[in-house]
């Protein structure tokens, strides 16, 4: 019994303790509030990189306090690169990254024309912060720095806007967006700058006109080398053992060779130049060797007065003219020697007459004459004219073979001019 006694006042003392003096015993425990689990953030702000835990109910001011990193006004907040507001749950959660970026407002000043604005703003460029103003940025135009550039403390932004310039090339027409000054600049800012012998109007040089298009002129040239025959000169040598009338190759030409250098020039692939700039002989012609024969050989033709000597038989174009026939609108029986124009009158050209002046001829089918006239003759030809009266007038046009008879005279040319 006493065991019993000391066992229950053991209990008492224990439930003592257990339960506040004044509290019920006799009601039903109440639940403890749970803890928020813990999450890992990376805080990043500037260079700044700060690993912490932190509750996943914490709010930006709890996050940045627990960092010992500043807390700027107007910061943005991103959280795995989305927007988040700091007075809100961050929304990470256990096990999983977490980066919170804090972006403090930059001040920039923004230069364009001669007009100057201050903007703050928490975007990370350059070009997201003109984005966020409104501000569009074209092709055409200026901006430094480059759109991609990470803006900081007091950053200077320029932006000039762009022009806009027609262009053609080769026929096309293309509109270019440009903040170049000259024309120059705004070609190459294209890639459409002039090369080589190229032409553009206005200049290269010229202020970007105010109306009008920028022409570029595709320009090319080229040098060819042409070979071109050069002929052979065709030289006489007597030899005194032929005879008269005879020839004899003894040496055969050989045409050379000379070479031209052309420059060519096309303009929008039109030829626009053609000139040669140098020429020179590659291979110098070979010049054909005649020999003729000088010497005096007497032969015998048969003539209806009987055999006549010769020293000389030719074929010539003949033909015929009386005082009333000279072609002229009037008639002359007078002839250069001062013989009246009859039958029996033979005329030669000019260049003849000088060394055949007298010399009797015989022509089948006319006769016997005497060269006493001068004619014009009949180019390319030898010729001979016939003389006749015009009564006894027969006309001639046609090839026939002439015999200059014996005696020869005292100048005989080779070979009649």
């Amino acid at each position: 019994m006493a065991l019993l006694a000391a066992l229950a006042l053991t209990a008492l003392a224990l439930g003592a303790i257990a339960a506040p003096a004044g509290a019920s015993t006799g009601g039903k425990t109440p639940t403890p509030t749970p803890t928020p689990p813990q999450v890992g953030v990376w805080v990043v702000e500037g260079e700044a990189k700060v690993w912490l835990t932190a509750p996943s109910n914490a709010n930006a001011a709890s996050l940045l306090a627990k960092a010992h990193l500043p807390n700027p006004k107007g910061a943005r907040l991103l959280v795995n690169g989305r927007e988040w507001a700091g007075n809100s749950p961050i929304p990470c959660r256990a096990g999983e990254p977490c980066v919170l970026h804090v972006l403090p407002p930059t001040r920039i000043a923004l230069h364009s024309g001669d007009s100057t604005i201050h903007i703050s703003t928490t975007e990370p460029t350059v070009g997201a912060a003109l984005g966020a103003l409104g501000l569009a940025v074209y092709a055409g135009d200026r901006l430094q720095p480059a759109p991609d550039s990470l803006l900081h403390s007091a950053t200077n932004v320029y932006l000039q806007g762009h022009k806009r310039v027609q262009v053609v090339v080769g026929g096309n027409k293309i509109t270019l967006f440009t903040t170049a000054e000259t024309v120059g600049e705004a070609l190459a800012q294209a890639n459409l700058a002039p090369q080589g012998i190229d032409d553009t109007a206005p200049r290269p040089t010229d202020k970007l006109p105010q109306k009008g298009a920028i022409t570029v002129k595709r320009a090319r040239e080229v040098v060819l080398l042409r070979q071109l025959p050069v002929a052979f000169s065709v030289k006489t040598k007597p030899l005194p053992d032929k005879p008269l009338d005879t020839t004899e190759v003894l040496q055969k030409g050989k045409p050379g060779l000379q070479v031209q250098q052309i420059r060519i020039r096309y303009v929008e692939g039109k030829e626009t130049l053609r000139r040669v700039e140098a020429k020179w002989i590659a291979r110098p012609p070979k010049p054909k060797i005649v020999g003729y024969g000088t010497k005096v050989v007497l032969k015998t033709v048969n003539t209806p007065q009987g055999p006549k000597k010769y020293w000389r038989a030719m074929r010539i174009y003949a033909t015929s003219y009386s005082p009333c026939r000279l072609g002229t609108d009037y008639c002359s029986h007078t002839t250069f020697s001062g013989m009246r124009l009859r039958k029996g009158i033979v005329a030669v050209k000019r260049s003849w007459y000088g060394y055949l002046a007298g010399t009797k001829v015989y022509v089948p089918g006319y006769g016997i004459g005497v060269i006493a006239d001068i004619g014009g003759g009949i180019p390319g030809r030898p010729w001979i004219d016939l003389g006749y009266s015009d009564d006894d007038y027969v006309s001639w046009h046609q090839w026939v073979t002439v015999y200059f008879l014996a005696p020869p005279p005292a100048t005989i040319p080779p070979i009649l001019p």
